[in-house]
């Protein structure tokens, strides 16, 4: 082009014999002539082009005619899209153009291009140079490169669709559905070919809309010749089958008979014959692209090497953004660190949740992060990483101390390296999770475990006293099961009214009449009435169990013997210094015969006039009157929990018993044993137990400010000590015994991690007991 612009005639254009050009002008036309991209000056006036060898080559049917014309009369239509560019430079500011389609070496040209003002020595713009990025190349490798992504996105789809099927039809029905949808086909389907290539069959296939279905046993003889390409496994491809000549005329029934007008149909060729085929089907003519038939032959071949080659580029294409997105919704922290500095260049939005400060305070120095954790798990937690740095997976747990709340975490570490291609650690990835909730949760499990075996241990010793006492004044062996019986389902009563109402109490009224009920010939025979009132889940077990034994003597000798007999149970609250008093009255009138005390002490009565005050701290009385069965209880309303509770509450002791024959056992005479248990059968039966093995007995009382008076006044030679005495684990009476040195073993429920170790050395008997271990214990305390 030098050659060309020293020899054009520029004395005939507007810009004049090139000798009496100004310097400027003729250094501009050097660097455009130099210049390995395509360059050009617009020159005033009149616009005139000069280019140099690269834009000539560009230029094509325009070259060399272009050289020393006006812009605007060489490219008439083009220049107008420009136009307002060129004038914006001639009044001095620079442009970028990008992407400008420009119809000059022929179609499809894209070019950035960057205009810049040319000023001479007084400072005005008389020329526009142009750099010019001829960039079609890179939108036609784009372009091609979107089609291929697009590609392996529906070749992932399909993997993925594929993957978790283990069923060869529902595989061929999913892989001709995703690729009919995909390739707007109305009907596709997988074939497998029977026999000699007799026939093909069709087992399902993807329909669109009301085209016929094809599932089914299809002859090849139906469509001659057409199909013989099957034989050698070459594709079959019909743009159009009603086109001259594009399938032999005696063919064309079968395919009017199944609406097909155009198809693709790939053979699996598969150890020298087609076993199977992969058929694409459009009702109308189609001119299948290269692109479409190579897509249907990776579907069929089931080109799994293909579908991981395409995800392992677009995983590497959309890395960051996909890692990006993870790490956004993972409630976990990920990080990333340098594995050699171990600074910290990554960190996702968990960490401000989970550390309680924003990412980028603890991004680069690791001292940032070491910071954070509680000095006692710091050199461990940097050790654990200098282990990761050495090639190795480790998981650690660790302190913080979270600045945004002050609160102390957990959180536990799982740190791994990431090597390059040469297996050296490039870089430290880790996982960061707060499992602070789920340890406490660990330890609440083993909380509500050990829960869980004293209420069944104390249930367990509940039923065995209500059995041993059932047994004590049953006439015979059906009058113990009725009587055992009654008395379980009592207590499996007050458990389903305590569910309900999930250990909040009980409603009187309700269960009062559950029980009365059981036992009433009609309703009309009892009338109940009082205020409103939830008795706490310890009364409610107690007064379950009284009314229960009420009612079943009702039935059996008081008002429930006939029809004409009556019960009134009547119920009020009193306050009696500042505490509140349930008054609870029990009549019974139209008695056939006058009722006489009992000549012995039932477990009715025992319940009523002894175990209400020692476990309610009230008063339970019984009156036999003419007319009927006459009672009254009365006691605190108080907090207390019970044994059928289902809920956590607080832990409570369990309740056991044992065997009260102490025959064969040794002598307690002149042992004087205390007794501290909360529960009035439980207690009791240990007193019986002490008793008639010779002993003397302090108690019992089910209280800690009670025993504690008792041996202030009292002190006795050596003690038995239930650990829950209704609100928990409690240790007063334990540790004053320690003090004055009174020997003492505990009857509990609790395993061993819920006794303090100053008390390691005690005795434990595990709930229920055997009564015979308690005298066997008390024995020996008192011979030291």
């Amino acid at each position: 082009m030098a050659a060309r612009i020293r020899a054009h005639d520029w004395s005939a254009t507007p810009l004049g014999p090139s000798g009496a050009w100004p310097s400027r002008l003729k250094l501009m036309v050097e660097q455009v002539l130099a210049s390995p991209l395509v360059a050009s000056l617009v020159c005033r006036p009149g616009h005139i082009l000069l280019y140099n060898d690269t834009a000539a080559r560009l230029y094509g049917v325009h070259h060399p005619g272009a050289l020393g014309r006006s812009l605007p009369e060489t490219w008439p239509d083009g220049y107008a899209a420009v136009a307002h560019h060129y004038e914006w430079v001639f009044g001095g500011e620079s442009v970028h153009v990008p992407a400008q389609p420009l119809a000059v070496g022929g179609p499809g040209q894209v070019f950035d291009a960057y205009l810049s003002p040319v000023r001479d020595d007084g400072g005005r713009v008389f020329a526009v140079q142009m750099i010019g990025f001829e960039i079609s190349g890179r939108l036609r490798a784009e372009a091609a490169l979107r089609e291929s992504e697009e590609r392996q996105v529906f070749l992932l789809r399909l993997s993925n669709t594929l993957r978790p099927l283990d069923d060869a039809v529902e595989v061929q029905d999913a892989a001709a559905r995703i690729l009919g949808e995909h390739l707007g086909a109305d009907r596709t389907y997988y074939a497998v070919v029977v026999g000699d290539y007799e026939f093909a069959i069709i087992e399902r296939d993807y329909v669109l809309g009301d085209a016929p279905s094809v599932v089914g046993q299809h002859a090849f003889s139906s469509f001659g010749s057409t199909f013989e390409a099957y034989r050698t496994g070459r594709v079959l491809v019909l743009d159009d089958v009603e086109a001259p000549g594009a399938v032999p005329i005696s063919d064309l029934p079968a395919f009017r008979a199944l609406s097909i007008r155009s198809l693709v149909s790939m053979p699996l060729f598969k150890n020298g014959r087609t076993v199977a085929s992969m058929t694409v089907l459009k009702g109308v003519p189609h001119r299948w692209t290269a692109r479409e038939i190579s897509l249907v032959e990776d579907v069929a071949e089931r080109t799994w090497a293909a579908v991981e080659r395409a995800r392992a580029e677009a995983a590497q294409r959309e890395s960051e953004e996909r890692f990006q997105q993870f790490a956004a919704s993972s409630s976990d922290a990920l990080w990333i660190r340098d594995g050699t500095t171990l600074a910290m260049e990554y960190v996702s939005p968990a960490i401000r949740t989970i550390y309680g400060v924003p990412p980028d305070a603890i991004l680069g120095d690791p001292k940032r992060w070491a910071a954070l954790i509680v000095p006692e798990d710091r050199d461990v937690a940097l050790a654990h990483l200098e282990q990761a740095r050495g090639g190795e997976a480790v998981t650690h747990e660790f302190r913080i101390l979270r600045p945004s709340d002050g609160a102390f975490r957990w959180i536990r570490n799982t740190d791994f390296p990431l090597l390059d291609a040469g297996g050296a650690v490039q870089r430290i990835a880790g996982i960061a999770e707060d499992v602070t909730d789920s340890k406490q949760a660990a330890e609440h499990q083993t909380v509500l475990l050990l829960e869980l075996q004293h209420r069944v241990r104390n249930i367990l010793a509940m039923i065995r006293s209500i059995a041993e006492r059932s047994g004590e004044t049953a006439g015979s062996v059906d009058d113990y099961r009725d009587r055992l019986v009654g008395r379980l389902r009592a207590l499996a009563r007050t458990q389903t009214l305590l569910t309900r109402a999930v250990n909040a109490g009980v409603d009187l009224e309700s269960l009062i009449r559950v029980e009365v009920e059981a036992q009433a010939a009609h309703e009309g025979q009892f009338s109940l009435g009082g205020p409103k009132l939830l008795l706490s889940p310890k009364a409610a077990e107690v007064v379950t169990l009284a009314v229960h034994e009420l009612a079943t003597n009702a039935c059996k000798y008081g008002a429930f013997t006939h029809s004409a007999g009556r019960l009134s149970v009547t119920w009020c609250i009193t306050r009696e210094a500042a505490e509140p008093r349930l008054h609870l009255d029990w009549i019974e009138t139209g008695a056939i015969e006058p009722l006489t005390p009992p000549q012995r002490r039932g477990f009715g009565t025992t319940l009523i006039e002894q175990r209400i005050p020692y476990e309610l701290q009230g008063s339970g009385k019984l009156g036999f009157e003419p007319q009927g069965l006459q009672c009254r209880l009365e006691f605190p309303l108080r907090r207390g929990d019970s044994i059928l509770e289902t809920g956590m509450g607080t832990l409570r002791a369990t309740i056991a018993g044992g065997s009260l024959e102490m025959a064969g056992e040794v002598d307690l005479s002149g042992c004087k044993v205390l007794v501290v248990e909360d529960d009035y059968f439980i207690a009791t039966d240990t007193e019986r137990a002490l008793r008639r093995a010779g002993g003397s007995v302090v108690g019992p009382v089910g209280r800690p400010e009670e025993a504690l008076a008792l041996i202030a006044q009292d002190a006795p030679h050596c003690a038995v000590v239930d650990i829950n005495l209704g609100e928990g684990a409690r240790f007063e009476v334990a540790e004053t015994l320690q003090e004055l040195g009174v020997p003492f073993i505990f009857v509990t429920g609790y395993d061993d991690v819920m006794i303090p170790p100053r008390f390691q050395d005690v005795e434990r008997l595990r709930k229920p007991v055997e009564f015979r271990e308690v005298v066997r214990a008390a024995a020996q305390m008192c011979a030291t």
